[in-house]
């Protein structure tokens, strides 16, 4: 098979589970796994997928993304999503299904406000608020996207990781769906004389493949993206850890400002930086840009942190 054809073939088997996982399934609720008659007005209930990938501690941005989709189905069409607030309160299992139950916070004249629920063995995992605004006019300002190479010139992956297997594969993995060319030292690497809270790590970030032209299905994808390991690399970033396989990084919450609509198939950067890290947790900021400079998104996370000296 030429190098093309696997690409087409890998950019395919990207959108087809991309889409898959995002594709909600609507539960009626009397069928949901809880009883729902504390929710002041239940908009919709809907089931989300599991996966094989990976561990079988459920990926946080996969049951976020999930969520929004959840939230965004009960929202009239053309008021996108303007940012979603979440929490993880207990582990969830990757391989099962979880249920979503929305409820209806509030619909006004511009804004809608939808508070989520992830329900998995009967029991919360996840809870997010989202909120959707009609697009207005009014003061504009944005900070600057840093100047890095375009996504040509940064090395590939597997270029970058072309001397250790095993971890291009655990990294390969955890993007699935994704591409990701990093611009600086490969993840869980430092960089020579990095100070932590001073520390950025960058990359270039798309779906492999051509997503549709969906707003919501390229804001659940974003929120992907969101979460994918380059805000904990940014959290170690500086302190002399080696970022590996015997660490633990568990997400406490998260939090995405959408500013404007974009693509999740077209090159976003990703630049992340960790203002903070102490008792055993760790706050990373990460901001998103599409190529032309426009800063399309705002993530910032809290997670605990648990790391091993290195070596």
């Amino acid at each position: 098979m030429s190098g093309g054809a696997t690409a087409l073939d890998r950019g395919r088997a990207a959108v087809e589970e991309v889409v898959g996982l995002l594709d909600l399934a609507t539960v009626e609720p009397a069928d949901a796994t809880v009883t729902t008659d504390r929710l002041v007005a239940v908009a919709g209930v809907f089931s989300g997928r599991g996966t094989t990938r990976g561990t079988t501690r459920r990926y946080g941005g996969l049951i976020a993304a999930q969520a929004l989709t959840a939230a965004a189905h009960t929202v009239r069409p053309g008021r996108p999503v303007h940012s979603l607030h979440a929490y993880f309160t207990r582990p969830g299992d990757s391989r099962r299904p979880v249920t979503y139950l929305v409820e209806t916070l509030r619909d006004g004249p511009s804004m809608s406000t939808r508070r989520v629920v992830a329900i998995q063995r009967d029991t919360p995992i996840f809870f997010l608020t989202a909120s959707f605004h009609d697009p207005g006019t009014g003061l504009a300002h944005e900070r600057p996207a840093p100047k890095v190479p375009p996504p040509e010139e940064v090395p590939t992956l597997a270029r970058l990781l072309a001397d250790a297997p095993d971890r291009l594969a655990a990294v390969e993995q955890m993007l699935f769906a994704f591409d990701a060319r990093y611009i600086g030292p490969p993840p869980g690497e430092q960089a020579d004389g990095e100070r932590a809270g001073e520390a950025y790590r960058r990359a270039w970030v798309r779906v492999a493949g051509t997503l549709p032209d969906d707003v919501s299905l390229h804001a659940g994808a974003l929120v992907l993206i969101s979460d994918l390991p380059l805000l904990l690399s940014a959290m170690v970033a500086g302190h002399g850890t080696a970022w590996g396989p015997g660490d633990l990084g568990v997400s406490i919450d998260h939090t995405v400002w959408f500013h404007r609509p974009c693509r999740a198939d077209e090159w976003l950067l990703y630049d992340c930086d960790s203002p903070w890290a102490a008792t055993g947790r760790g706050l990373a900021t990460g901001r998103l840009y599409a190529r032309n400079g426009d800063l399309v998104a705002t993530v910032a996370q809290e997670g605990l942190l648990l790391t091993r000296p290195a070596r």
